[in-house]
């Protein structure tokens, strides 16, 4: 899977730092947080990486491809959350990522599961946690990457209806519901043994 050099998470954390010299309210929109990753990796000219944006591109698409000798790396930008989530009877971090929406299929589970089956683009989220305490307000970001892999291995006829929704453990763990009430949006819940992921840091 496709990383960011070390220039490239200096350069993001440095944009990050003048993002919240501007502003200082809560985390960075989608659209923002694709832009500074393609300006990072922009700014790594020693590394031979060629990175275009798909700046307002579908959600289910790649929002950045990367070439590097020769190979396209599709990555979708994702913010994300680390929460405590019940698995297997137990409570553990797992990365929490929103995703797309599949209304079109209209309630189709064989259709649905055949589309997130499908290879697309791997994911580089940017979970976030604010903290205010007597040294002020601090934006606390990580860069998490998850390969596309992991996102598929579902049987058509493994879901299971909780309350309104629809839910579903993948092969390898991770959480998948579907909820109609929400065009049949698409949540992912990945445990976080699954992900590559940089230590914590402090903006502000």
């Amino acid at each position: 899977m496709y990383r960011l050099t070390a220039r490239m998470e200096q350069t993001l954390r440095h944009n990050l730092e003048k993002f919240y010299e501007l502003s200082d309210g809560g985390r960075c929109s989608g659209w923002q947080l694709e832009e500074l990753i393609f300006k990072s990796i922009q700014s790594d000219s020693t590394a031979g990486h060629h990175a275009t944006w798909q700046e307002g591109g579908h959600d289910d698409q790649a929002d950045i491809r990367v070439r590097v000798n020769g190979i396209v790396h599709p990555l979708q930008v994702k913010s994300g959350e680390i929460k405590q989530v019940n698995s297997d009877n137990e409570r553990s971090p797992h990365l929490v990522l929103s995703g797309h929406r599949l209304g079109r299929f209209r309630g189709d589970l064989g259709n649905i599961t055949a589309y997130l089956n499908q290879d697309r683009a791997d994911f580089l989220s940017l979970p976030y946690r604010k903290v205010d305490d007597d040294t002020g307000r601090h934006h606390i970001y990580q860069i998490v990457y998850v390969e596309q892999v992991c996102l598929r291995g579902l049987n058509p006829f493994q879901w299971e209806q909780v309350g309104s929704s629809w839910k579903q453990i993948n092969t390898h763990g991770v959480i998948f519901t579907l909820s109609p009430s929400m065009s049949w949006q698409v949540w992912w819940r990945i445990p976080i043994s699954l992900v590559t992921h940089s230590p914590e840091f402090i903006i502000g």
